[in-house]
């Protein structure tokens, strides 16, 4: 074959070629559709070491339970959310009293103003109280937690001539005093800090949020444990820390009005992973009852959830595992939370006791 006659049977036959190589690539996906739609979605498999088995749920003291409330969620979402599949858990290991305990109490003592040599401690389990006409100070003698309370409620001459600092010098005050007293846990000192003004009226005993500083007459300074990847920690005194320093200033001098550290340390080497139940699962559980309120101070019974969060809840008294929760924001100041490891991992609680909380 010449050439030429290549040439033109190349040419005559081209357009069949492609249509050829077009009708098989059209069969080819028309069998790999076909293939798609009738094989059966794979689930996915989540990678979970629930190496505690199953858990207690996060808890707190003299709960409130959502029974009784009616619920509206009004999110920007305008639906539930699911934050993962799954989540870690931290084991806290309980601490036990060290034999210097004694030493050690009456060092933090001597910190906060008490006499030593006249104030004796009292024991009650395993809290040391010091107290005077004036103060009063309880500490875990296994961890050093403590509680501070200076009575100013009968002091009102404190707070003439106040003066409120910059934020800076605010947070160092309350940080330079922890370190003095020794229980400035290393966690805190890498995680949020949060400065919330307050208006003391002395006549009437009663406190005031204020968003302008030069309102204010007292300050607190809130510690929190750093976030997990982007997941950050509440507490049970939500929006506040329980963790938290509250004091008053003067030009040349300040003032521990009331200070509390009560935090547990995580296991450097036990952490387990475990499933989390859906947001809208949350929500429904939320709307059954089995939330728990952290804040409520209008006593709604008609709540529009304005927020929901994926949190991880840091207690305020000793429970062994630091757990994520599902956190609902309302108005008003409303907030709740419910557990957010899956159900098949909890341990379940007593039964009725949520139409045991709801009757009440």
């Amino acid at each position: 074959m010449t050439l030429t006659e290549l040439s033109y049977y190349s040419r005559k036959f081209l357009p069949f070629g492609i249509i050829g190589f077009l009708l098989l690539l059209i069969f080819f996906y028309i069998i790999k559709i076909i293939v798609l739609l009738y094989t059966p979605p794979q689930k996915s498999t989540i990678n979970i070491n629930p190496i505690f088995q199953k858990i207690t749920p996060p808890k707190v003291e003299n709960a409130t339970y959502s029974a009784g409330l009616n619920f509206v969620l009004d999110t920007i979402e305008g639906r539930p959310i699911t934050a993962t599949s799954a989540a870690e858990v931290f084991f806290l290991p309980p601490a036990v009293a060290k034999l210097n305990y004694r030493q050690n109490i009456y060092l933090m003592a001597k910190s906060f103003g008490f006499d030593t040599e006249i104030i004796k401690h009292q024991l009650k389990g395993e809290t040391a109280v010091f107290s005077d006409n004036e103060k009063k100070l309880e500490i875990d003698i296994t961890n050093y937690n403590f509680f501070y309370d200076y009575q100013f409620s009968s002091q009102s001459s404190l707070f003439e001539g106040t003066i409120i600092p910059s934020p800076k010098e605010i947070e160092n005050k309350a940080i330079d005093f922890l370190k003095s007293v020794n229980r400035y846990p290393e966690e805190l000192s890498v995680g949020k800090i949060n400065i919330i003004y307050f208006y003391y009226n002395p006549d009437l005993n009663t406190f005031s949020v204020v968003e302008k500083p030069q309102l204010a007459n007292m300050v607190e300074v809130d510690f929190f444990r750093p976030s997990v990847g982007d997941i950050a920690f509440i507490s049970p005194k939500f929006p506040n820390s329980h963790n938290f320093v509250l004091m008053v200033f003067y030009p040349s001098d300040f003032k521990i009005l009331r200070a509390q550290i009560k935090f547990f340390e995580k296991s450097k080497d036990q952490t387990g992973i475990y499933p989390v139940k859906t947001g809208n699962l949350a929500w429904e559980e939320l709307k059954k009852g089995k939330g728990i309120i952290l804040s409520n101070p209008k006593n709604q019974k008609e709540v529009v959830i304005k927020s929901m969060v994926f949190s991880y809840f840091d207690p305020d008294f000793y429970q062994p595992y630091l757990q994520p929760v599902y956190l609902f924001i309302g108005e008003d100041q409303f907030a709740a939370y419910v557990p957010a490891v899956s159900s098949d991992y909890l341990i379940q609680e007593e039964k009725n006791r949520y139409s045991t909380q709801s009757s009440q």
